[in-house]
């Protein structure tokens, strides 16, 4: 008879020093490094947890450029072309950060830098530079507005547009008393510049404004609601007017204030409307507008629904908004300067 013993003995002096690993390495004293678990890579199945020291594991691809060292605004800029958005995001961030780290010749050099990201053709590097200004803030928005105003490029004046709308949303404590030169600049965008493109980011950048951040307690600026109720008294362009409509409402909306002059606004509007060629579309909108900013429509019907728990009610009028807006009749002005809404910019 075979004993225990001599059976164990055998088993062990044949075993791989590959599989006593695990075991041998378990005898070790405790090393003070910390310790994370490492996983198998082969997809759906997941190995034992072996313990490794963390100063073991590769660096995930993208944090490896970021380790060591602080980069220089350069770097910073290359980064605004990566292909990744956190990574761009993070650029435009440093960049702000950066910019009058070492005097005023540096601050006006990356200013200056920024601006010529607006005229390329890739639009990842405009809208990272778009945000950049946006955080920079004030000073750059008499540049901006001079741009504007003097470019021929559709879609520099767009980009220019966008990153006024940029500082009021990275600056939110300017908006009551935003500065009226760029007011004005976006009133003589909005009316003596034909381009459609310029005209509806601009507006979009006027709800910005107008609209405010009501949420975290940053109210709107009710000059930018006159500049767009302006424009609504002067203009005969269909476009123009269906932009403006819903930002006037989204700022009357949100800025309870203003409700009043939005209505007013719209009434007017919804009457001028009925004497223009081809504005039936529009007239359709701003009775569909009136009757929410009045507490009634679609949304004030969810906003009943929600006060008295009709959950199945509040569904069933959801799904109303979500077609109203998918046609076009429900659509929020008061878009992201980065947001995907017009791929030319």
């Amino acid at each position: 008879m075979i004993s225990r013993v001599f059976i164990l003995s055998t088993l062990l002096s044949s075993a791989s020093a590959y599989s006593l690993a695990p075991v041998l390495q378990g005898l070790k004293a405790p090393s003070s490094a910390p310790l994370c678990h490492k996983f198998s890579a082969r997809p759906g199945v997941r190995r034992g947890l072996t313990p490794v020291r963390a100063g073991d594991q590769p660096i995930p691809e993208g944090f490896r450029e970021f380790q060591a060292r602080e980069k220089s605004l350069d770097e910073w800029f290359a980064k605004l072309a990566d292909s990744r958005s956190s990574i761009r995001q993070m650029a435009s961030i440093k960049i702000a950060e950066m910019h009058d780290k070492e005097g005023e010749e540096q601050e006006k050099a990356v200013i200056q830098r920024l601006f010529s990201y607006l005229t390329l053709e890739d639009v990842h590097e405009r809208r990272a530079a778009v945000q950049a200004l946006g955080m920079i803030g004030q000073k750059v928005l008499p540049p901006l507005v001079d741009m504007l105003l003097a470019t021929e490029d559709r879609v520099v004046r767009a980009s220019c547009s966008k990153a006024i709308g940029a500082v009021a949303l990275k600056n939110p404590e300017l908006l009551p008393e935003f500065p009226q030169l760029a007011l004005d600049g976006m009133k003589k965008a909005i009316l003596d510049i034909p381009d459609p493109v310029t005209k509806i980011a601009t507006i979009s950048s006027l709800g910005q404004i107008g609209g405010g951040d009501v949420a975290h307690g940053y109210p709107g600026c009710e000059r930018a609601l006159d500049v767009l109720i302006e424009a609504l008294e002067v203009s005969d362009d269909m476009g123009l007017a269906a932009a403006a409509v819903n930002a006037v409402a989204t700022i009357g909306k949100t800025n309870e204030p203003f409700r009043a002059k939005a209505l007013a606004s719209l009434e007017k509007l919804k009457e001028r409307a009925k004497d223009i060629d081809g504005f039936m579309f529009v007239e359709q909108m701003i009775e569909g507008q009136i009757e929410q900013l009045n507490g009634g429509g679609i949304v004030g019907e969810i906003n009943k629904s929600r006060s008295t728990g009709q959950s199945s009610a509040q569904e069933n009028l959801a799904k109303q908004v979500a077609a109203a807006r998918s046609s076009g009749m429900i659509v929020d002005a008061s878009a992201p300067p980065d947001e995907d809404w017009m791929s030319a910019m």
